[in-house]
């Protein structure tokens, strides 16, 4: 083995950190970008088109209250069903689109809306007469709805047990559809409002149990009758709306949840180039220098121990696997090191933070970081294979100062025989 040369790469690690520190005029500067991801709960990176996607359905029972009722208010109730597909952009907002059916039925007092002109005339126990209502429809809406438990909270993060209880409210408008009528207008707007209470199965939320109030209003003609008398004396006619409570429940696919926002830090590090040159060519007149037997005898080893201390971390951008050029200039000290006790075996483990991905997302990430730490060591700066073994942990809690930026890493330690 060639100790000088050895000896020679570690005194111009040592000499060229020196050189860094230095601030003189002939100076080049070198980017090296680092992230930091944000503690903030309301902070998160907007999702890609296909995350965040969920799917609902809901039954219960709906109240009609219109124009000129009479009756007990059971007459009021029929069933309502309602299937829905929607997506969350952020943890607190988001986009639903429904389907909303089926019938709203009432006594009336009257028989010149446009719903009764085919109910034969009715008395009640005490004489009063009364026609039957029967007012079948379908709605589609969108509306937009906003996740109040986070917009207060914050995002809890992916399989987090935290805010597994969650209320939502939503509005929107859409088009009500009359079928199989033979007179007067089919369809109309209409505008929704919802309030929404849902409790969570699991961390991971792919499941949740809702219970939720929801009002269609639309205009007071939408049973076909309209208060003239009232009108003529210059008064609003009110609304007319479908109430109902209904049950249900929402799977959310994958995949789900938000990345922490991240921020971008750019260090510039500047090196003397002229002080550089000077190094370079002291270490080629070193080179040129007989080897002296008292150099064959030192420990290759104890020389490059204050270079390179195992454990040694190489860190990784949140969500990514490639190994930053930053990482690479650390790695070729770290080569160095093992090339330079061959006796010696690594092990190269990989993790992943579990608080933002999924779990087979972060297996993924701490399996390829290993791998890729593996290929720099042995395909660019020639580590024997035979020195190291991988290994990987997935998704893992922080590991060191409660940071989970610590924890998107590689890790590399002496290996021991157990």
């Amino acid at each position: 083995m060639n100790y000088s040369k050895i000896l020679l790469t570690a005194a111009a690690v040592t000499a060229a950190s020196s050189a860094v520190a230095q601030n003189e005029p002939d100076s080049t500067f070198t980017m090296v970008e680092t992230y930091e991801v944000s503690a903030n709960p309301h902070q998160v990176l907007s999702n890609p088109f296909r995350n965040n996607w969920y799917a609902t359905v809901d039954g219960g029972i709906n109240a009609f209250f219109g124009d000129k009722h009479t009756g007990s208010f059971s007459n009021r109730l029929t069933p309502q069903f309602n299937i829905g597909v929607g997506k969350w952009i952020l943890p607190g907002f988001g986009v639903e689109v429904n389907y909303t059916g089926f019938r709203s039925k009432s006594h009336k007092s009257v028989d010149t809306g446009l719903f009764t002109r085919e109910s034969p005339e009715l008395y009640d126990k005490n004489g009063n007469r009364y026609w039957l209502e029967d007012i079948k429809w379908w709605d589609i809406s969108v509306s937009a709805k906003f996740n109040v438990t986070r917009l207060i909270y914050g995002y809890e993060n992916d399989n987090s047990p935290r805010l597994m209880n969650q209320f939502i409210v939503s509005a929107g408008l859409g088009i009500t559809h009359h079928p199989g009528l033979s007179y007067g207008s089919a369809n109309e707007l209409s505008a929704h409002v919802e309030f929404q209470y849902s409790h969570f199965f699991t961390p991971a939320k792919a499941w949740s149990l809702d219970f939720k109030l929801r009002g269609l209003l639309y205009d007071t003609n939408y049973d076909g009758y309209s208060d003239n008398t009232h009108a003529a004396q210059g008064k609003e006619d009110l609304i007319d709306m479908n109430v109902s409570f209904n049950v249900g429940v929402t799977y959310y696919f994958k995949r789900r949840g938000w990345d922490r926002a991240s921020q971008r830090t750019t260090i510039y590090n500047q090196y003397n180039q002229a002080k550089i040159m000077e190094l370079n060519e002291e270490i080629n007149r070193l080179r040129n220098m007989p080897v002296k037997e008292e150099a064959q005898n030192i420990n290759i080893a104890e020389v490059l121990k204050d270079v390179v201390t195992f454990p040694y971390l190489v860190n990784f951008v949140i969500d990514k696997v490639d190994v930053v050029n930053r990482e690479l200039v650390n790695l070729k000290v770290v080569a160095e090191m093992m090339k330079a006790t061959p006796d010696t075996r690594y092990l190269v483990t990989g993790y992943a933070d579990k608080y933002t991905g999924s779990v087979q997302r972060n297996e993924w990430l701490a399996k390829h970081r290993s791998e890729n730490v593996y290929k720099v060591l042995t395909e660019q700066y020639g580590v024997p294979a035979s020195q190291l073994i991988l290994d990987d942990k997935g998704g893992v809690d922080n590991m060191y100062f409660d940071d989970p930026q610590l924890s998107r890493s590689a890790i590399i330690t002496v290996y021991e025989e157990k």
